[in-house]
This record gives structure tokens, C-alpha cells and sequence, in this order.
């Protein structure tokens, strides 16, 4: 025992503000982390602010010179990336181009003329509908349509664009159901596939990129949403399609297994 301390009181004293002291940081260590952790919860949570919508106007009138500027600007432009620009719904149809023209070797169609505009809507849109005469090949119609600040290219009807070619898909026969642009109409009863089980609707289908016609079948609840477009009628459908064989081990026929739009576009 020290002779000037005989209780030992100048020794404990040290430790004992060393305790308090590795206490106090201890405890501001624990606030500055729950309040570092609660930042990050209120960050984490806090709802991202609203996005405003789009301002909208309405269409130049009249449309049909605005319209045709629109549809040169897009037969100008280079490439896909300066095309994917001047279509409608681009985030959407840009991989479709790249697909399409990249992937599948489409070539650009090309303007020799234009005929005049025709002021239309396409699924209650204002749209000014042309028929392109390349340079070469068959006339083309295209339409243009307002997309609430300007005309855009409506591409998918511009090209009929399906996930498949239509020669691939009519000389392969995929099982997999394929997204196409086709006509469909009344199959007449000479060309009706026999042997079908009751209720299997059957129609015509066409292509623009070949004139020969195929009979499909569709089930009897697509059926039902299929032949009021076909009374009388040639109509452009936007269909889910794939090969199906006539019973075990028949041979495969076309087959619509569901309709998507009653048009062209989406």
C-alpha cells in the first residue's frame, strides 16, 4: 500500500473517469449510429415524387402536310438508332427494328412516291394514312399517327412486323405461338380442312408477303371472337398463331390461338 494514499483512492480515481469516458463514447457512437441507420429508412422509404404526364396537344389541321413531313423525315433518316426515333411508341418497337431489320436483314423500305393523306383515327388516335410507292416492289400503305406533340410512324403496320417471317412460319411449322399481322376472312366450304371435332372455326388467312391464302382453325371460344370480322369482311388482325397436329400423329395445320387486336397496332 502506498504511504501517502493509504486507502489506494488516487489509483481507482484514473479508472474511473477512464470508465466514464469509454462510456460516453460508447453511448455517442450507438446515437450517431441509430441516427444514420434511421436516415437511411426515411430515404429508403420516401416515395419517389409523381411524374408529371406528358403535355398533350391537339393535332396541326390540317394534318395531312405535317404528316407527310413527318413520314419524309423518317425515310431520311440513315439508320436504325435516327429511325427508332420517329416511330411511335419507340421505347417499345426499337428492339422490334432491331429484330426486324438487323437480326432478320429486312432492308429499309424506300420512297419513290406518296399518294395523298387520309385523315383517319386508329383506336380513337388522330392518324393521316399514305400508300408508299418504292422505288421497287409493291405499294405500301403506312400511317402516321399523333402521338399527343407529333406525327410518328406506325411501324408495326408499316412493316407487318411478326415475331416470325411468314415464309419461315408457314414452311416450319412451329409450336411455339408466333405474334403475326395477317388478313383473316371466311374460309369458303370447298376449302374447309374435314375431320375437325365440332365447334372448330375455320378461316382464311393472308399475308402481305405472300398472295396464297392458308386455312387456320381456332377453337371454338376464339372462333367466337373471330367471325364477326369475317361476315362479309377482310379484315387485319394482329393474331397469336402456332401449328397444331390433327389428332395423334396428324398432320400439323395452322392455328389461331388467340386474337390480340382487331388491327394492326397497339
Amino acid at each position: 500500500m502506498d504511504a501517502g494514499n493509504p486507502d489506494g483512492g488516487s489509483a481507482q480515481q484514473p479508472r474511473l473517469e477512464t470508465w466514464i469516458t469509454a462510456t460516453l463514447i460508447l453511448i455517442a457512437l450507438i446515437i450517431a449510429l441509430a441516427l444514420t441507420i434511421g436516415e437511411g429508412l426515411i430515404h429508403r422509404n420516401r416515395k419517389p415524387p409523381a411524374v408529371a404526364p406528358a403535355s398533350t396537344i391537339a393535332p396541326p389541321s390540317p394534318m395531312e402536310a405535317p404528316a407527310l413531313a413527318a413520314l419524309e423525315k423518317y425515310f431520311e433518316a440513315p439508320d436504325t438508332t435516327s429511325k427508332s426515333l420517329l416511330v411511335r411508341d419507340s421505347t417499345r418497337v426499337r428492339p422490334l427494328m432491331e429484330d426486324y431489320h438487323e437480326k432478320r436483314n429486312h432492308p429499309y423500305q424506300t420512297l419513290g412516291r406518296v399518294s395523298p393523306g387520309h385523315v383517319t383515327e386508329l383506336g380513337g388516335t388522330p392518324a393521316v394514312l399514305f400508300q408508299v410507292e418504292p422505288f421497287s416492289g409493291p405499294r405500301f400503305p403506312v400511317a402516321m399517327v399523333w402521338d399527343g406533340t407529333h406525327f410518328a410512324v406506325d411501324w408495326e403496320s408499316l412493316t407487318a412486323y411478326g415475331t416470325i417471317d411468314w415464309s419461315e412460319f408457314t414452311e416450319r411449322h412451329p409450336t411455339t405461338p408466333q405474334t403475326l399481322r395477317v388478313f383473316i376472312s371466311k374460309a369458303a366450304d370447298e376449302q374447309k380442312i374435314p375431320g375437325l371435332p365440332a365447334g372448330t372455326g375455320q378461316f382464311q388467312i393472308e399475308h402481305r408477303d405472300d398472295p396464297q391464302p392458308i386455312v387456320v382453325t381456332a377453337e371454338a371460344s376464339i372462333a367466337d371472337q373471330l367471325t364477326p370480322l369475317t361476315d362479309g369482311l377482310r379484315t387485319p388482325v394482329t393474331v397469336e398463331m402456332t401449328w397444331k397436329p390433327i389428332g395423334p400423329g396428324g398432320a400439323p395445320i395452322a392455328s389461331i390461338t388467340r386474337l390480340i387486336t382487331a388491327n394492326w397496332s397497339f
